[in-house]
């Protein structure tokens, strides 16, 4: 008989999925992973300052953040280890481990130079949620997405489906990209 070995972290579970198979090769799925964490930003840190922040990078075991003011990156730094031990209550089931935290007012609001119209921003594509329900995802891959999030022991069923649900919008949203 087959032993059966249970999922028992989220990063495995993102390298089990067609996620995983993707990644051979490539970054998608440290990508994936980084995009989990970064859509529990509100949970993170919480409504006040979730309005004024965007997470936009990971390396090195540091997280990124752009704050929208010199004084809210201050008022970031005083919360700097709740907002630390928080967001490795969602990185370290991913296999990440954050150890610090930069927080950055300059790249928030990201403008094109006069003159030089035709040079490409580096700042994060928006996608509506009306442009993720236009795409659908095969059975094939939503049953498997299903199956491995349903492995996962530590969450309740909500939890699970909430997840289930990130995962197919990534997945969405980076077939929208390639389109």
């Amino acid at each position: 008989m087959k032993k059966h070995n249970p999922t028992t972290h989220i990063g495995e579970l993102i390298s089990k999925t067609a996620f995983g198979e993707m990644a051979k090769g490539n970054k998608m799925g440290a990508v994936i992973k980084h995009s989990t964490i970064f859509s529990f930003w509100n949970n993170i840190v919480g409504v006040k300052f979730a309005k004024f922040t965007k997470p936009y990078s990971i390396k090195y075991n540091k997280l990124y953040v752009s704050a929208k003011s010199p004084v809210i990156v201050q008022e970031l730094n005083l919360y700097k280890t709740k907002i630390l031990k928080n967001v490795n209550s969602y990185s370290m089931p991913l296999g990440i481990t954050i150890t610090d935290i930069i927080f950055n007012y300059k790249n928030y609001c990201v403008s094109t130079p006069s003159g030089l119209s035709n040079q490409v921003e580096d700042k994060p594509i928006e996608i509506t949620k009306t442009q993720l329900e236009s795409i659908e995802l095969d059975k094939k891959t939503q049953e498997q997405i299903k199956e491995n999030v349903d492995r996962i022991k530590f969450l309740n069923d909500e939890q699970k489906a909430n997840f289930a649900r990130k995962i197919e919008s990534t997945y969405k949203a980076k077939n929208l990209q390639q389109d």
